[in-house]
């Protein structure tokens, strides 16, 4: 019963999340994107961001309750529900940037040769993402606790830095607004996923030191927090 009941909130969490409403808002906000042909690099890195999405949230565990998930660190569950609910503007404002800002002042950033490696950009941060997510398995789910049987997790992506999941998301952005080819909201997205995940990943760390002690104050210093020999 429980998880056939996860499996409901699955199913439900994506079409919700990345089917009926951004693209409800994108088609009212941005339809050239859907339509035009010249825009196929924009319909393709949304394709591939929802497809990411979705590859991550099969994988990634469920608690048995919206609860739960609300039961540590709210502020940050409100602000993640806040960005899900603004985010298909900030994309059609990004579209927009990019068609009357970008590529009338500085047409030498709109061109495809970005639009190619941001969307290269942005399947590297879902690979990262996906990838921590796989590895910690039960233990990957949005509520921060420590299960009895828990383990530390210091091998693979893990063996590099301590928050790939985190990384993952921070990466994708800054990919996905690179090819969408904008600029202002590519720096203000990217500053603001970078701060949110800086907060969680600090509580997070916390609790971390509270279960593991030691075993897990000498693993932070062998590992950076997000990005391999730079922080």
């Amino acid at each position: 019963m429980i998880l056939l009941k996860t499996l409901y909130r699955k199913i439900l969490y994506i079409l919700l999340w990345y089917v009926v409403y951004p693209n409800f808002w994108l088609l009212l906000l941005a339809p050239d994107i859907f339509f035009k042909p010249e825009n196929i690099l924009f319909l393709l890195t949304l394709v591939i961001s929802y497809i990411l999405g979705i590859i991550d949230t099969i994988i990634r565990p469920f608690s048995e309750s919206i609860e739960e998930d609300w039961a540590t660190n709210r502020l940050y569950s409100l602000i993640i529900v806040g960005l899900f609910l603004v985010n298909p503007v900030i994309v059609a404002l990004s579209f927009y940037e990019s068609r009357l800002i970008i590529a009338n002042y500085l047409p030498a950033v709109d061109t495809p040769l970005l639009a190619v490696p941001g969307i290269l950009i942005l399947v590297i941060g879902g690979f990262f993402t996906i990838t921590g997510r796989y590895q910690l398995k039960q233990f990957g789910q949005g509520i921060l606790d420590v299960k009895d049987e828990q383990t530390l997790i210091t091998t693979g992506i893990f063996r590099y830095i301590r928050h790939p999941i985190y990384a993952g998301g921070i990466i994708g952005v800054f990919g996905f607004y690179l090819a969408f080819r904008s600029l202002l909201i590519l720096i203000f997205m990217t500053i603001a996923y970078f701060a949110i995940f800086r907060h969680r990943l600090l509580f997070e760390e916390k609790m971390m030191v509270e279960s593991f002690g030691d075993e897990y104050k000498e693993y932070m210093k062998q590992t950076k927090r997000l990005f391999p020999f730079l922080y």
